[in-house]
């Protein structure tokens, strides 16, 4: 059922998932510490899950990026998408691989903390890396800056774990009726 190429329709349905992600960041979070608490990682999670791993790195990309361009992060573009890429390829090793496509709600459940805890690690290391360098700090106050700094992480997190298992149902139930070439089955 996977197909390598994209229709109008296909693209017009990425693009408002794209939109989807963009408009659940911007407008339905709230401020925690140095980041904010928002639905779009839970939404990224479920890109991967409805569209697959390519079409649900660009629906991801796209939604998050306009976000970041929008609203001062451009800089952080690059980092974004490479984590957003390293959820989609936990999403496909968890669900594709290991769970073979199946929808039980344990394995989606799994899926979800599988991915915020990729999330909340990559944001770790990654604000850790900026302390050694650019704080010259030693590793250990490194992390515990970067555990004050990722208390968002930690909030949208928890969101991606409760709200994955409950919209992605809804979003594939609505999804079906299209027919879209992607995994949508």
């Amino acid at each position: 059922m996977k197909q390598s190429h994209f229709d109008v329709r296909s693209l017009a349905f990425l693009s408002i998932y794209a939109a989807l992600i963009f408009v659940s960041i911007q407008f339905f979070r709230i401020p925690l510490g140095a980041q904010f608490v928002h639905l779009g990682n839970a939404l990224v999670v479920i890109a991967f899950l409805l569209f697959g791993l390519y079409q649900g790195f660009l629906a991801a990309a796209v939604g998050l990026a306009v976000f970041d361009l929008l609203n001062g992060y451009a800089a952080e573009i690059p980092v974004i998408l490479l984590e957003a890429a390293a959820v989609g390829l936990v999403v496909y090793l968890v669900y594709d691989r290991l769970f073979q496509e199946k929808d039980q709600p344990l394995q989606i459940l799994t899926v979800a903390v599988g991915a915020a805890l990729i999330k909340i690690l990559l944001n770790l290391v990654r604000y850790a890396l900026i302390n050694i360098l650019a704080a010259n700090l030693p590793l250990d106050q490194a992390l515990l800056a970067s555990i004050d700094k990722i208390a968002g992480t930690f909030g949208s997190a928890a969101v991606t774990v409760i709200a994955v298992p409950i919209l992605y149902p809804i979003l594939k139930r609505g999804l079906q009726p299209f027919r879209l070439p992607f995994r949508t089955k």
